[in-house]
This record gives structure tokens, sequence and C-alpha cells, in this order.
């Protein structure tokens, strides 16, 4: 079967595994996760790479293991005459972001935060689920709980360091969307209105489409920038090292799974 995409099959500390880069953006990340598990017998999807930062008490380097996510990317712009109200979870008033703060009104409106609809093996046929939430498998994260005092890498090289040894935190909440956030007051809006830690442009997908399908799901993304503090400059400076420090977690997770 030709899906336009490499798949690797071998195997990590004595498991067998199936390795495939999924590509940027959600639609590729559900698509190459439904190809996975159509194509290969897997027992579960272990997704990772690298994410920016929506909180300040994480920094760059750190890794993060969700314990539910958010498609942030799914809104009803409303015209700026109607009022709140309807199923939207939470809103953003662009005019609160005016300059000066609140001055007059804002033709671009307000933006409301919906909900996907799940469509589920273990839910009525054609009866979808509102959710705003995809919850990750809480077996898989009580395994992952051990990685929590890993050795982390705090250096890119000999002479580029972060200040402080890197963390690993398992159970925050993260975002995705097809956006690369790097605006600081977006980033304290999700996190003050969502309480999330971590924005990227895939997880939700894939936690989505295994939610959907019945597999356990866990995902593991290094924090490569806070978002609105140095932007690509940041990602190109330490995107590495928060990959290489994803890769350490996966690979120490994979350690820890019961044999199949």
């Amino acid at each position: 079967m030709n899906t336009g995409r490499r798949f690797r099959v071998g195997k990590v500390h004595g498991k067998k595994v199936v390795y495939v880069r999924c590509g940027r953006g959600m639609v590729n990340g559900a698509a190459a996760t439904q190809q996975m598990i159509d194509v290969f017998n897997v027992k579960g999807i272990v997704h990772f790479g690298i994410a920016g930062n929506m909180n300040n008490s994480m920094s760059i380097g750190d890794v993060t293991i969700p314990k539910k996510i958010t498609n942030a990317g799914l809104w009803d712009w409303l015209n700026p005459d109607k009022a709140k109200g309807g199923e939207d979870l939470a809103y953003l008033e662009v005019r609160n972001y005016n300059v000066p703060k609140g001055d007059g009104n804002n033709e671009l409106g307000s933006i409301g935060y919906s909900y996907e609809q799940l469509y589920s093996v273990t839910g009525r046929i054609n009866s979808p689920q509102n959710v705003f939430w995809i919850n990750t498998t809480q077996e898989w994260l009580h395994i992952a709980a051990d990685l929590e005092k890993m050795e982390l890498s705090q250096c890119v090289n000999a002479s580029l360091c972060l200040p402080i040894k890197p963390k690993l935190v398992v159970g925050l909440k993260a975002a995705t969307a097809d956006i690369f956030v790097d605006n600081a007051a977006y980033r304290n809006f999700l996190y003050d209105t969502f309480g999330v830690s971590s924005s990227d442009m895939e997880s939700s997908a894939v936690a989505m489409t295994c939610a959907s399908n019945g597999y356990p799901v866990i995902v593991i993304r290094g924090l490569s920038d806070l978002a609105g503090v140095g932007g690509d400059n940041t990602v190109h400076k330490f995107g590495s090292l928060a990959a290489t420090n994803t890769a350490k977690a996966v690979l120490e997770f994979i350690k820890k799974l019961p044999p199949s």
C-alpha cells in the first residue's frame, strides 16, 4: 500500500515499533494516525514532537506529557454586533487588545471557541459527542509518571546551554491548531482561559483519531520556545535540544511499557 509515507519497522527496548513522520498540521496528523491503525496491527500510538510554551512556569527544553488536549483552532468568528451566547465555550474579544485598551468598536468582533464532534467506536452510531477536551490514555499516563525525574539534556553544544536544567511534567493540558503561535497576548489568553501549557499543530488530531478508533494514545512534546519571545530564532537555537529531550522521553516510555 503506497501512502506517500515511509513507515520504519523495528524494535526499541525489545518492543516492536512502527515509526512514521506525520508531517505538519492537523490533517497530516490525523491521516498518518489512521494509516498506522489501518495498515499495521498496532496496540496504540505514541505521538511526539516539539511545541510552543504557553506556561510561564515551564521553560525551553522542558518536556510535557499532557493529560488532555483541545483543538484551539475550531472557532466561530462572530459578527461584532452579535451578543455572546449559544454553545461556544469561551470568547476572545478582539477589542480588549485595542490600543488604547477597549477604545471604541472593533469590527473584527469576537471569536467563540467551539466543540469537536467525536464519532467513536464506543458511542452511538451517527450520534457524535460534543467534546472540547480529548483525553490521553490514563493507564499510559500512570506509566509516564515514572519519567518525571529522568535526566534531560541542558546544552545544545559546549557553548550553548540553558540557564536551568530542563524538567519533564506529566498531566498538564495542551492546545492544537494549524497556527504557529508567536504572540504573547494570545499565549496569555490561551493559558488564562483554558489552562494550556503547550501549543502545537498535530496532537489533538492524533488523539481524536485514536479516541475515535478506540486506541490508546500518549503525547510527548518538548518545548522549543516561549510564544511571543524570540519566535523562529529561539526555535532554531533550541529546537534540536527540545527534540533531543523529547526523544529521550519517548525511548524511556517505551522501555517502561509492559511486553505485548
